[in-house]
């Protein structure tokens, strides 16, 4: 009796718990898939493609809710905005509308705009660099979203494996800090709302 007395104070969950788990799953699901796409990028060059494409996904989502949502409105006004050669076609213009909006933090769109520019750069440039090179590391360095480096180890020169062991290492560090750093900006941006402010 007394468990059918205490089974019998259950409640429903209401539906403003049962919303806000539903948005935790949605945002724990994208940034597992963010978290697979970014580590699958073994090459700087992929690593920092996949960034900027999933950035593109997250800031897309944002564009999208501030405009009105009727099938009308978005097929004949809202999408020639959006296409390639309309007003709103470029990746970089769309984050100046969100940041100017107020939807985006200025850290958030320094990182973005950094990330763009720093893609730019690699389509111009043939190399092949490593995560730790000073190529890559300087301009990760200036990103917000990156709130700390693993220490640089003493490298030990006169045991050549030993040290290829500690560098590689030291390169898995470092791709893991920008991994989970990305993870967490492209993230945090794909779960905003519009008219929503952001904090500076």
């Amino acid at each position: 009796m007394l468990a059918t007395q205490i089974g019998g104070n259950k409640r429903a969950p209401d539906s403003s718990t049962t919303l806000m788990q539903a948005r935790m799953e949605e945002k724990q699901a994208f940034e597992n898939r963010v978290l697979e796409r970014l580590n699958a990028g073994r090459s700087v060059r992929s690593f920092l493609f996949a960034a900027v494409e999933l950035l593109a996904e997250a800031v897309n989502v944002l564009v999208l809710q501030v405009f009105r949502k009727d099938d009308y409105a978005v097929k004949y006004a809202v999408e020639p905005l959006l296409l390639g050669d309309g007003p709103l076609g470029e990746l970089s213009v769309r984050l100046k509308l969100i940041y100017g909006l107020g939807v985006i933090s200025r850290h958030e769109y320094e990182d973005c705009e950094l990330l763009l520019a720093l893609r730019e750069e690699l389509n111009h440039d043939a190399g092949d660099y490593r995560f730790t090179d000073d190529e890559i590391l300087g301009p990760f360095g200036e990103l917000h979203c990156v709130a700390a480096w693993p220490p640089v180890p003493t490298f030990h020169a006169e045991d050549a494996a030993l040290q290829a062991m500690q560098q590689q290492r030291y390169l898995q560090m470092v791709r893991s800090t920008m991994v989970l750093s990305l993870t967490e900006l492209i993230s945090r941006i794909s779960m905003k709302q519009a008219f929503k402010k952001s904090v500076s």
